[in-house]
């Protein structure tokens, strides 16, 4: 039975990582066209995701399981989004999401959970 939710989770982890590369570029798109709503909907959106990732890899590594992932510079670059955003700067939050963190998902489809050894 926790095998099988073992399994799950992953399955759960690479079906959502793989779509933030995408969502990235629609928040960038948001940001220029002036859907700012949306964009900070999505920025809050996908910071629970990358909170849900990161809870989902520290329990995959408890039961034995890494993965190679960008998750950390992930939260390094939302640090950047936030200053960014505080001082009203869509344009660089857009470049942020565009340039930067997009980029690091390109090889998501590739990431995998591998066992190791107890």
């Amino acid at each position: 039975m926790q095998n099988e939710l073992l399994q799950e989770t992953q399955h759960s982890y690479y079906d959502y990582v793989v779509k933030i590369k995408g969502g990235c570029q629609q928040i960038a798109n948001n940001l220029r066209t002036g859907k700012q709503v949306e964009a900070f909907e999505m920025i809050a959106d996908l910071s629970e995701g990358i909170e849900w990732l990161v809870t989902v890899e520290k329990h995959m590594l408890e039961n034995h399981y890494r993965i190679n992932s960008c998750l950390n510079d992930m939260i390094d670059m939302l640090k950047e989004v936030s200053q960014a955003l505080e001082i009203g700067d869509s344009v660089t939050v857009a470049d942020l999401f565009e340039y930067e963190i997009a980029p690091m998902f390109m090889s998501a489809s590739e990431w995998t959970f591998e066992k190791i050894e107890n």
